[in-house]
């Protein structure tokens, strides 16, 4: 069927079509040139060009690419291009427009196949352009899927993006991109996609995007945060990185690789890696901020390695080993990543993480304990019964040395733990109470107690 014998038809809508007719038909606009195709099997468009009325076979072995262009012909506006379920091969896909959408079946009932090196769908300058219910398979050893750059509030929803990378195929497909976001690229949104066996998953050099419900499965890097000018960044929420446990399969869930932007882990799983994540380097830098919240992170070597970065905030964060591994569940950078907060970190494998990992001025807060709290202002402490002492001072055997009582007297459990004062000569005291319950002082030197 051709594009001359689809002629101008009105939308039908109502209760009585929607029994008789259950797709609707598609008006064009009054301009002849951009009459639009409606579906038989899209509902959720208005108008959709169907890319077997230009000819696409969708057989797996045709060449579908001079069809699918014919389908975006004259497109110079907001439309939508369907493709029903099947393989389309391809050798290159067509320019499209701001605000055009590309609509299949489903992740795996409609797909594009492209076996060319090179990339596949390279968007530049492009506002709002939509891949919905589709499958794109590259296999080229050097290609890339999807490249945007300079684009704006593009969207893919339920799109799986698949290469070839694999530990039988490795190193071969190293170099296999899936989706690479440079220029400023930003509000670019991944929602219940699949990003697979690609050498990398998923590039980001510049300004914020985000990666909802989405799984990242055997790339040999999932996601690299790149480009060294502080724009990289992302945010994922409800995702899961997953992998085998051969280390030819994956290397690194996550690797921030320089300066960057802020990075953002909310409800992430991560399994199979040789380091789940690597933030920054020390040689170059790292994000501006980087958090994790209600993650749980399994890796055979090292769960979440912190080398440079500003403000790291991680909690509520169980570590885990891979199967026959222990790995190191934090290494942080003392001079990189000097400061930061831990909230309710738990390991898999030992009765707590070590507290040991965390540099001096961290705040470290789980099972009871804190560690590193800086205040600037009054400290207000207020008891919940009479006799439960308001502040207590522990030795490392969690005995207790000193505390105040719920009234606020100062109580001194051990002789060693008494009040100590300094003379105008630099030299320190301790006040030393005898069994007769006089007062007297032993000299401590001129170097300061600890």
């Amino acid at each position: 069927m051709t594009a001359s014998s689809f002629g101008r038809r009105r939308l039908l809508t109502g209760t009585l079509v929607a029994a008789t007719v259950p797709l609707a038909v598609a008006c064009s606009r009054d301009d002849a040139e951009s009459v639009q195709f409606q579906s038989p099997n899209v509902t959720d468009t208005p108008a959709a060009r169907n890319v077997r009325d230009f000819g696409a076979t969708g057989d797996g072995t045709t060449d579908d690419t001079e069809a699918i262009a014919r389908a975006f012909e004259g497109i110079t506006q907001a439309s939508a291009v369907y493709l029903p379920g099947g393989t389309y091969r391809v050798t290159a896909w067509p320019a499209m427009a701001d605000y055009a959408a590309v609509y299949g079946d489903g992740a795996d009932v409609t797909t594009v196949l492209y076996e060319q090196n090179g990339t596949l769908i390279d968007l530049r300058g492009r506002q709002r352009v939509n891949f919905r219910r589709m499958g794109f398979f590259t296999t080229g050893a050097t290609s890339t899927c999807f490249s945007l750059s300079a684009c704006f509030r593009c969207s893919f929803d339920s799109v799986t993006i698949r290469g070839n990378h694999s530990s039988s195929t490795f190193p071969q497909y190293e170099n296999q991109r899936g989706v690479l976001l440079t220029d400023n690229t930003g509000g670019t949104t991944f929602t219940n996609c699949d990003i697979n066996n690609y050498g990398i998953g998923l590039t980001s050099e510049c300004i914020q995007n985000y990666v909802t419900a989405s799984k990242f499965t055997s790339n040999r890097v999932g996601v690299l945060g790149t480009g060294g000018d502080f724009n990289a960044g992302m945010a994922f929420t409800n995702v899961e990185f997953v992998s085998d446990n051969d280390p030819d399969t994956t290397d690194r869930h996550v690797r921030v690789d320089g300066p960057a932007n802020d990075w953002w882990f909310t409800n992430v799983w991560f399994e199979g890696s040789e380091v789940a994540l690597s933030i920054g380097t020390r040689e170059t830098g790292g994000p501006s901020q980087f958090g994790m919240v209600n993650c749980k992170i399994s890796a055979r070597t090292t769960c979440v390695e912190l080398l440079y970065c500003r403000q790291p905030y991680l909690a509520n964060i169980i570590f885990d080993p891979d199967p026959n591994s222990r790995p190191a569940e934090l290494v942080i950078d003392a001079e990189h990543v000097p400061t930061g907060t831990a909230v309710n970190l738990i390991s898999g494998v030992n009765d707590d993480v070590n507290g040991a990992v965390f540099p001096d001025a961290w705040t470290v807060i789980g099972r009871g304990t804190m560690s590193g709290p800086t205040f600037t202002s009054t400290v207000v402490t207020r008891t919940v019964q009479d006799d439960v002492d308001l502040l207590q001072a522990r030795d490392s055997g969690d005995a207790v040395t000193a505390a105040v009582l719920s009234d606020g007297t100062w109580l001194s459990d051990r002789r060693e733990a008494g009040v100590v004062l300094k003379d105008e000569s630099n030299a320190y005291w301790r006040l030393v109470v005898g069994t007769d319950g006089t007062l007297s002082t032993e000299s401590l030197g001129t170097d300061r107690p600890r």
